[in-house]
């Protein structure tokens, strides 16, 4: 690879032009496209000066730049993902960017064969192979010892017959064109068995065998894995001089034990010794697998069997056959520790799993940004989906017991070590019958199910959930619960609030169906959004909606403000202020009614009880202004006060008349204001009289409840 991306950075010259930007006939903006072009050009110079330095991370810099200002150029793009495969990003990350250049085919410098060639390179090591193909041999095709090698990679992988005879002659005539090309004979010892050649493909080993000396000259810092597989095909006295040179010259391999081994070099003791340095820190487990089937010991195999009762190494695994690891298995203490798992070998892993003494406890999905967990493997105890938000953790599902059973692998005895030693060696293996989790089989196992609610840092809800269906919520705020919901049918029906967070409940809420759509008081947002997620729009496309709210604020079980909504934006407001369970003040908004003129006609009923009879007042309002006032049977006069929003009630308007009503209406307000809110009465005492005054809404109300007091000069005289 690091000779493809020299080549594909350094193997065009760079051609002094740029192409002019399409001419819109604005000439502004034809200006200032001009000199964003020229800025853009003078970018990819500078990234281009960077690559022949060896500068990777400043011609990205440079590159992503030139983008900024242009990103029709295809160059930038391309030495974009030039320099992020050099700088070591994954192929995940480069294959959109070339596959961008490609698209726009806006080229300045740049050949676009060195990007279809890195293209069809990525595409060949990630398993679309006929893709890479398709961009190799499309117009114009591509041929040149990069272009040949990679369609020996994909033939090989291919598998079927005549892509593998397609794969050998290919070879074949890479080795007259490019003799000097270690990739070849290396490609075809590592896709080869050496007990499965015919007579052409033995005529090719035996070439290349011969021929190892001289690419040893032509390329000395790449023979070491060629020569020892090399030795793999090489029979007698050529096996054991290629071996003995291979060690002469200090070079190292995993395979070295087992051909030395087979051309008895060392004994059984000193290749498990020399196989076991490489085992400490990663080997390929089948490449293990086959040295130990050769030792046949006793002592080496005990040996052995103590080595993997406390392996600490890691064991890679090619589960596609391609020359790729796929599976990425870290142990401790002969069990094993992390499983990650890159399937198409891109670089995006596609599942982790830790495990705790080789029993998977925990893992991640990164396509779906899922994490995971076992109560006990391999039946699941949570799911949870990652927000991308920094300040949410997304939805979690918790299931209880055996309910679910999900795993992406199996935790199998390894009959091969296992046999061979004689211990339980235990090795994952990959789950064929593992499919995707759908949002509905995770509602019908899981016992809860939890989710930060919208925008709200901090802040989540937790769902009780039985055979799928939402049975309870609870909310939390900084993990503090401060409510509670019952639901039926997954909607909704009681909610109780601590509403300052003192830990009592004193706010209910009752909640409801719109069946007809009259309703236009709707709350829970969060909650609509969550249910219609997970099952659709509720109740055949109804809104559930606030129907009442109750609020106890003295903590003595009885409700002192009720609010009841109605149909087309009614409600019915009541205040219960002596706790007797009845309410003593209460305020009616009618439905809103639009008349033929198109005027409209918003109607409201205030009510209270005026002592010491108890009798109910009703004071009726039109459009905010009252109208009528009812005391028991007989009608009562509105009489406008001196202060904003005050209104007497009263069978004589000129009762009023005077200073001293003004001034105990201050002295009412004044009341009023400092108890704060409304729905409440109050008597107020002054200037000789005693008065009921009442607050609903934004209006005042005052009633006098008994005859004026005597003056004090008048009750002495009648003591006299």
């Amino acid at each position: 690879m690091k000779k493809l991306i020299s080549v594909f950075l350094l193997g065009a010259s760079f051609i002094a032009y740029a192409l002019e930007p399409i001419r819109t006939g604005d000439s502004l903006k034809d200006s200032a496209d001009l000199a964003n072009r020229r800025t853009a050009l003078r970018c990819l110079s500078n990234a281009t000066g960077y690559v022949s330095d060896g500068n990777y991370e400043a011609a990205l810099s440079q590159a992503r730049l030139g983008i900024a200002y242009d990103d029709s150029i295809s160059d930038l793009w391309y030495m974009v993902a030039a320099c992020g495969t050099a700088s070591g990003q994954t192929r995940y990350e480069i294959l959109p960017v070339l596959e961008k250049s490609l698209k726009k085919d806006n080229w300045v410098n740049y050949n676009r064969d060195n990007a279809r060639l890195m293209a069809a390179d990525i595409l060949c090591e990630t398993n679309r192979l006929k893709e890479a193909l398709g961009l190799l041999d499309a117009k114009p095709v591509l041929y040149s010892s990069d272009a040949e090698f990679i369609r020996v990679k994909t033939y090989y992988r291919l598998g079927d017959s005549a892509s593998v005879s397609k794969a050998r002659n290919k070879i074949d005539g890479a080795r007259r064109i490019y003799p000097s090309d270690t990739r070849f004979p290396l490609a075809f010892f590592r896709n080869e068995k050496p007990g499965e050649l015919d007579a052409s493909s033995k005529r090719i080993a035996d070439y290349f065998i011969s021929q190892i000396a001289q690419y040893q000259e032509a390329s000395p810092d790449k023979d070491a894995e060629l020569e020892i597989y090399g030795a793999g095909f090489a029979e007698g006295e050529v096996k054991k001089r290629l071996l003995k040179s291979f060690s002469a010259r200090g070079l190292k391999h995993p395979l070295y034990a087992s051909e030395a081994l087979k051309a008895g070099l060392v004994n059984q003791q000193q290749a498990f010794d020399y196989i076991c340095n490489f085992a400490d820190d990663q080997i390929d487990v089948d490449l293990f697998r086959n040295f130990l089937s050769l030792v046949t010991e006793k002592n080496v195999i005990g040996y052995a069997a103590k080595y993997l009762e406390s392996f600490d190494g890691t064991f890679l695994q090619d589960t596609d056959g391609d020359g790729n690891t796929n599976i990425v298995v870290k142990y401790m203490r002969g069990r094993p520790e992390k499983i990650i798992c890159d399937l198409n070998q891109d670089g995006n892993i596609e599942w982790t799993i830790n495990c705790d003494f080789g029993v998977p406890v925990d893992g991640s999905l990164s396509e779906k940004n899922m994490k995971f967990s076992w109560s006990q493997f391999p039946y699941l105890s949570s799911v949870q989906f990652d927000s991308g938000d920094e300040k949410s953790s997304g939805e979690k599902f918790i299931f209880a017991g055996e309910t679910l059973l999900w795993t992406p692998l199996e935790m199998l005895r390894d009959n091969v070590l296992s046999d061979k030693t004689g211990i339980d060696f235990f090795y994952p293996v990959l789950n064929a019958r593992t499919c995707n989790i759908s949002n509905a089989q995770l509602l019908d196992a899981a016992s809860s199910f939890e989710i930060d609610t919208s925008g709200k840092n901090g802040e989540r809800i937790h769902f009780v959930l039985l055979h799928g269906n939402v049975q309870q919520s609870m909310y939390y705020k900084d993990d503090v619960l401060y409510a509670q919901a019952q639901f039926e049918a997954n909607i909704p029906v009681l909610r109780v609030v601590d509403s300052d967070r003192d830990g009592v409940f004193e706010t209910t809420e009752f909640y409801d169906v719109d069946l007809d759509g009259t309703m236009e008081v709707h709350s829970l947002q969060d909650e609509r959004v969550i249910m219609q997620s997970l099952y659709g729009i509720p109740s055949e496309g109804a809104e559930f909606y606030l129907r009442m709210v109750q609020v106890d604020t003295n903590a003595d079980t009885v409700p002192d403000f009720t609010e009841e909504y109605l149909a087309h934006g009614g409600k019915i407001t009541s205040w219960d202020t002596d706790s007797s369970g009845t309410w003593n003040v209460r305020h009616v908004v009618y439905p809103v009614e639009k008349k033929d003129d198109g005027s409209v006609s918003a109607d409201e009923d205030s009510m209270f009880y005026l002592s010491p009879k108890n009798e109910l007042v009703t004071v009726s309002t039109r459009n905010g202004s009252p109208v009528k006032v009812k005391s028991g049977s007989e009608e009562l006069n509105i009489v406008k006060g001196s202060t904003d929003s005050f209104y007497w009630l009263a069978k004589n308007e000129k009762d009023f008349n005077g200073k001293k009503y003004s001034s105990i209406e201050k002295k009412a307000v004044a009341v009023l204001d400092e108890k704060g809110g409304q729905g409440f009465s109050v008597i107020v005492e002054g200037y000789g009289s005693r008065v009921l005054c009442v607050r609903i809404g934004n209006v005042n109300y005052g009633v006098l409840v008994e005859a004026e007091l005597p003056q004090p000069e008048e009750k002495e005289k009648n003591e006299n």
